[in-house]
């Protein structure tokens, strides 16, 4: 892409392939940044952040959102799965059942490991964002047995 700036004593022309601009005025000035212009702040983007955090949805409502430290997870077995809406889709594996839910508006995997422990609890219940049809990935917690 090229840009070709011309002009004459009160009109200045950027153009290029796509666009045109065009400024009038007795004094024009424009002002050539490399890295564009700043845009207005994203709607529900909250202000702050640390090094080290992302930015993360709170819930499946449009731009609720906050930071949290990355990699880390506050979230227990307990929150999570008191707050699922299972969708009556099961899939047997190999090792246990997968059941798929809606946790604040995604999807999310619940496995079921088939062999139970000396307590009699399944040697794992965990759940995860990612799921092919074999394997889960991504966990996001999983229960202390």
């Amino acid at each position: 892409m090229s840009i070709i700036v011309t002009g004459k004593e009160s009109e200045i022309i950027v153009s290029s392939e796509e666009q045109k601009v065009i400024v009038t005025s007795s004094n024009p000035v424009v002002e050539v940044s490399a890295g564009g212009l700043p845009g207005k702040n994203g709607e529900g983007v909250p202000t702050g952040g640390s090094a080290g955090q992302v930015l993360a949805k709170v819930d499946g409502d449009d731009y609720n959102t906050e930071w949290v430290d990355a990699g880390t997870s506050s979230l227990t077995w307990i929150d999570v799965a008191g707050d699922v809406e299972y969708t009556g889709v099961e899939t047997t594996i190999a090792s246990g059942e997968v059941l798929t839910a809606d946790y604040r508006g995604a999807t999310i995997y619940r496995f079921i490991n088939s062999t139970e422990n000396a307590n009699g609890y399944p040697s794992e219940d965990s759940f995860y964002t990612n799921f092919d049809g074999t394997n889960l990935t991504n966990l996001i917690v999983t229960r202390n047995s």
